[in-house]
Parts: C-alpha cells; structure tokens; sequence
C-alpha cells in the first residue's frame, strides 16, 4: 500500500516538473526580441549655441547729392567700359557723375588761382633774401607771406569749387541707387545723385532673451547664415549688448557685426546667427535623440551585454542641435544602441544588427 502511493506521488512530481520545464521554454520563446543598431562612443568638439535672428544691413551706406547745377554726363566704368549702372562695385575717389558748367569754371578761375600762388611764393622768397641784406624789414616778410598763405587759401578754395561739378565715391561700394537724368539735362543743386552701400562689413541688430543674458558676452563669435546660401557660413562678432531688459518683449538688444568679403549676404536679408556661448574641444559626445529620461531626473542611454539592453545613466553637459557631451557614465570606445532604443526596456532581449 505504501509503495503504491509512493509511486503516485513520484508520478505527480514528474508530471509537475515536466509541466514547469514546458511553461519556462513557453515563457522564454514567447519573449520579444528587439532589433537593435550599435555605434562607438567617440570624441569631438562641440559648441553651446544662442540662436537669433535679424535683418542684415550694410555697414556703410550713402546718398550722394550734387552741391551746384551743372548739365547731367554719367562716366563710363573702367571696368566695364560701359556707363555706371546700379550694382556696379566703384572704387573709393572714381567719378561717376560730371556736371557740366562753364560758367561756374569761369568763376572759380582755377589758372588764375594757381599764377596768383605762384607770384606770392616768388615774392615771398624774394623779400626774404633782401631782408638778409638789410633791404627789407620783418614786417615785408610777413607781408609777403601772408600774401602766399592766402593766395594758396584761394587756391585749394578753387579746387573745392570744382570738385562740386563730380559725383565721387566716397568709399568703395555698391551703387544700389541712381536716379535716371536725361544726359545733358540741367541738374540743380540739391538733387540725389547717387547712393552707394558698403556691404563687405555688415551689422545686425538683434532681440536676445533675458535667460541668456549670463552667457552672451561682447567678443563671442557669431555664424552667420541666410536660406538663399545655406551652404555658405559667414563668421560674425557680438560687438554691443544692453543691459536693459524691454519690460513688454522680456528682450534685450544687441549688435552683431558680419564679414561679408564675397558679398554673398545682400543688405536687407533675413538672417540667423548663432553665438558660440561656449565650446568644448575633444569631449565624449552621443547623439542628442538617444538619451531617455526618467523619473527623478536620471538621464539614460542603452548599452548591450549578452544580447540584453542594460540602462546606463549618465551626466551630461552642454549639447548643440546634433549632439550631446557626456561628463559621467560613459567611455570613449564603448558602444551604444543609436536606433531601435525606443521600444528597448532594461534587461530586454536584443538582435544587433550592426
């Protein structure tokens, strides 16, 4: 009786085991598999940015506006050997424009004014050498240059006369207006003549957030692009901030200062610049979209440990649009999962892939 029931009792440990075995491979076979993609954590520079925006405008620009009436010539450009024309580059001192009147040449009398500086430089010389001999007294000599000095007044008077029948530039530049007149038709005094833009140096005004005022300092390099040349990346400098806040916008202003040398950003653009508030050089930094974040404020990443995702927390410190620096919790050559670690849960069974 006795070994009977010993045998029904073996017979249900067996049959409960064997039952335990098939729900643990049930259990195990039914877990999922996440495919998962690696990367190594290596080293790079990267940069702590303030994005802002603004209009560009030309560091230099004028208008230049005739001081006498004279008959209206447009010059001919050297460099094209055609007439000036609005976006032509002109050299600093070219003339662009003459007015032409002889009646106002006849008044200023340029060749008479020269003979005149000539005759009192001789007689000014001459009175000196006679004074040496005795001839003359002190005041004659002062006399005699004082009459130079004045003649040589009129003269460079004359010269400043004259130069108001040309239009020059005052400065190397764009011409970005001029006005059409009829050649040869009478111009009076007063009128724009042209206007001209230095743009090689431009200057953005710009609105930065009261947060960022601890970090944008005077002196901090700015990149500099527009949408028309993206591939493009001119290089700019925070060169004024204010230390008011606009009590309506919660903003303050500053300026930007850009080099422009291929004129590639045209006064007027929309553009972005990017302060470079700080910048740390060879650091561990990961991909930006990786890192999760959990209760408590702890920061993670997935590594792979035999076929298995296992939680990493790490610190991290300043990031830009791509990437993040990793301070803590991670080493250079380690490898990481870069795709698949948004369905992935600690200590889930994982395919890599790559």
């Amino acid at each position: 009786m006795i070994n009977k029931s010993l045998k029904y009792i073996g017979v249900l440990l067996l049959a409960y085991t064997l039952n335990a075995c098939n729900e643990q491979r049930m259990s195990s076979s039914s877990e999922t598999t996440t495919p998962v993609w690696l990367s190594e954590v290596g080293k790079r520079d990267i940069r702590e940015l303030t994005t802002t925006t603004g209009t560009a405008k030309a560091a230099k620009t004028v208008e230049v506006k005739s001081e006498t009436n004279g008959k209206y010539e447009l010059m001919i450009n050297p460099k094209t050997k055609r007439p000036y024309k609005l976006g032509d580059i002109v050299e600093e001192g070219a003339v662009i424009i003459k007015l032409n009147n002889k009646e106002h040449e006849n008044t200023v009398s340029l060749p008479t004014k020269k003979m005149q500086v000539d005759i009192a430089k001789k007689e000014w010389e001459g009175q000196k050498a006679v004074f040496e001999k005795g001839g003359a007294t002190e005041k004659d000599v002062l006399n005699a240059e004082s009459s130079y000095i004045q003649a040589q007044s009129a003269l460079e008077s004359a010269y400043t006369d004259l130069a108001k029948l040309t239009i020059k530039a005052p400065f190397k530049g764009a011409i970005v207006n001029l006005p059409y007149f009829t050649p040869n038709v009478e111009i009076a005094s007063g009128e724009t003549m042209v206007g001209l833009m230095d743009y090689s140096h431009m200057y953005m005004e710009i609105a930065l957030p009261e947060n960022t005022i601890d970090k944008v300092k005077v002196g901090q390099k700015v990149l500099v692009t527009n949408y028309n040349i993206k591939s493009d990346t001119l290089s700019g400098l925070v060169t004024q901030l204010s230390p008011a806040i606009n009590e309506d916008t919660r903003t303050y202003t500053g300026f930007i200062t850009i080099n422009n040398p291929e004129l590639k950003l045209r006064p007027g653009m929309f553009a972005k610049g990017e302060i470079i508030t700080l910048q740390k050089d060879s650091v561990i930094v990961i991909p930006k979209d990786i890192v999760n974040s959990r209760r408590g404020g702890n920061r993670i990443v997935y590594t792979i440990e035999q076929n298995r995702a296992m939680e990493k927390i790490i610190t991290t410190g300043i990031s830009d649009d791509r990437f993040i620096e990793v301070e803590s919790g991670l080493n250079q050559g380690d490898k990481i999962v870069v795709k698949g670690y948004e369905f992935l849960r600690n200590r889930g069974k994982v395919k890599i892939m790559k």
